[in-house]
């Protein structure tokens, strides 16, 4: 099997991108940039220094995925933009809606168990 210069390229830069996506994330959280950039280039090397050589693969239906791809989709629907997160997260349009019916159905459920006479 012959491996792409592209390939080749993207799998040299993954521990950089890792490293941009942790600092982004830590810095959403109120961290000050340099030392999110620090941390996250600091934990990019253990990992390099304890699995150098391995090959990771990430199953596609991986619980934890999943349960985050739902709770992006209910987060971000709008009510038109099912197209632009179908392209986002390479999803079906069908998919949103039985999340989104889902999540609503677990809501009333939640919702009837309460009685609000307004007072």
């Amino acid at each position: 099997m012959k491996v792409r210069a592209q390939q080749i390229r993207r799998r040299n830069s993954m521990l950089r991108e890792l490293s941009e996506m942790v600092t982004v994330v830590l810095v959403r959280n109120g961290a000050d940039e340099a030392k999110a950039k620090n941390e996250a280039e600091d934990l990019c090397f253990q990992l390099h220094r304890r699995w150098r050589g391995i090959t990771f693969t990430f199953p596609t239906r991986d619980e934890l995925a999943h349960q985050r791809l739902k709770l992006h989709v209910v987060k971000e629907y709008n009510g038109s933009n099912a197209d632009e997160l179908v392209r986002k997260y390479s999803i079906t349009e069908d998919w949103i809606y039985s999340v989104l019916r889902e999540h609503q159905r677990r809501n009333t459920h939640r919702d009837q168990h309460t009685l609000d006479l307004g007072d």
